[in-house]
């Protein structure tokens, strides 16, 4: 393993971790790191990070904002929030979707408030590989 990987968001760190490879989600698109990477500063967005290791299955992750480093090999993310996706199952947040969709909201920004966590909701499940379900309010 090539790549040290640190994870840090408002609620917790991750202990570092080794790897072959990253794909992250930049602002402007997928982005993939390899051993002696150029240094790199990046915006994250909203989508899948990917850990993977030769020797283990791909490690998966759904990501939330923030930025990235790339230097001498080591990966450092400081995120809004990132969810192990092993630790999310498709019917709890399958549940919470529709709960969201379902809510009636009195002014724009509480639906605004609404439609973004429904956005990181839909977000968990693709990085899952799961179908997001249509949504009638929130679209």
């Amino acid at each position: 393993m090539s790549l040290t990987v640190s994870i840090i968001t408002p609620e917790r760190a991750w202990e570092p971790m080794p790897a072959d490879s990253v794909t992250l989600p930049a602002f402007d698109g997928e982005i993939g790191i390899l051993s002696r990477h150029a240094p790199l500063l990046t915006q994250l967005g909203t989508g899948r990070l990917v850990i993977k290791r030769r020797s283990e299955a791909d490690h998966g992750y759904a990501l939330r904002g923030g930025v990235a480093q790339v230097l001498d090999d080591e990966v450092r993310i400081l995120a809004e929030s990132v969810v192990d996706t092993a630790d999310v199952t498709e019917t709890d947040l399958v549940r919470q979707l529709k709960e969201l969709d379902e809510a009636d909201y009195d002014d724009e920004l509480e639906e605004a408030g609404a439609r973004s966590k429904a956005h990181w909701i839909a977000t968990q499940l693709r990085s899952k590989g799961k179908e997001v379900p249509s949504l009638k309010k929130l679209g």
